[in-house]
């Protein structure tokens, strides 16, 4: 799929997946707390913003 952003081992501040991992810009969610199992990480800014942008863009 086109859009997809890899999310690459040093984008992880903290924590991170086992398994390749991508952020699909396309798709914004709103979550409940109880819908949390568990702490996954935190991205690096830069990725965050490229997903924000694309995001942006999607919209417009």
């Amino acid at each position: 799929m086109d859009g997809l952003i890899d999310i690459p081992e040093e984008s992880w501040l903290r924590g991170g997946t086992p398994d390749e991992s991508r952020i699909v810009p396309w798709s914004v969610q709103s979550i409940g707390h109880e819908d949390i199992n568990f702490w996954q990480g935190r991205l690096a800014d830069g990725i965050v913003d490229n997903a924000t942008t694309a995001l942006v863009k999607e919209l417009r």
